[in-house]
């Protein structure tokens, strides 16, 4: 009885929020994690698409749900009813997530990156005015053009992407050298497939003198590349 109960107010309080939120989106704006504000047009483009409206919806009575079943007497009045409080509104600002998540996806920038292990940790070159004090000019840089990695402290082609603007390192692994044998392996000392490692750790590994002959490259992994990964570490990946 009890669940039921607990079901049915989480369902109360979705549909509750969601209108609730809505309705205080008329005089708020919601700002992305680079202080972009999203366009008043695009939020009323999700909110009264009916597929994203019930996606927001559930990610709501989830929400309420766990809480509620994680703290059930924090929502609980005298008559032993689950009844709204302040506290709950919390759970509205999923609205504002969702949207700024759907907004993010849809955005890109350009960055250079390094073809051999995709960092964009680069160094290329540039044109200069020596006459004007080394004025710099514009950067000597089209597709497949030589550059320096930073990361692998290799010379390596730096090529110019499109991806997502919400896009960041989040880790590296250690794989087989492409064109060798070992391409498409992992390292031995990676644990999975799914483990990330900083950059001092990557390192430890490709330093590590039981690789006899066997040839292992550094690889960047960005966020979106691996679904649920394991982070080996902390702080800052470099």
């Amino acid at each position: 009885m009890k669940t039921t109960k607990k079901l049915k107010f989480a369902l109360t309080m979705c549909l509750l929020l969601f209108d609730m939120r809505v309705k205080d989106l008329n005089n708020a704006m919601i700002i992305t994690d680079d202080n972009e504000q999203i366009p008043v047009d695009y939020i009323d483009s999700i909110l009264n698409n009916v597929a994203h409206a019930v996606a927001i919806k559930e990610k709501i009575r989830m929400s309420v749900l766990a809480a509620v079943e994680t703290e059930p007497k924090a929502f609980l009045n005298d008559n032993n009813e689950y009844h709204y409080n302040s506290n709950i509104y919390a759970h509205a600002y999923l609205v504002d997530s969702y949207i700024q998540k759907m907004y993010d996806d849809t955005r890109t920038k350009y960055v250079y990156r390094c073809t051999h292990c995709n960092s964009d940790n680069v160094q290329v070159k540039a044109w200069v005015d020596p006459n004007k004090g080394n004025k710099f000019v514009d950067y000597e840089v089209d597709d497949d053009q030589s550059g320096w990695c930073v990361d692998e402290q290799l010379i390596a082609e730096v090529q110019t992407v499109e991806i997502k603007k919400s896009a960041r390192v989040i880790g590296f692994q250690v794989v087989g050298e492409k064109g060798t044998s070992e391409e498409g392996k992992m390292h031995p000392s990676m644990s999975n497939v799914y483990y990330l490692y900083n950059l001092e750790q990557a390192k430890n590994m490709l330093n590590n003198k039981n690789n006899r002959e066997e040839q292992w490259q550094l690889l960047t992994i960005w966020s979106g590349d691996i679904e649920d990964p394991t982070i080996m570490f902390t702080g800052d990946p470099r």
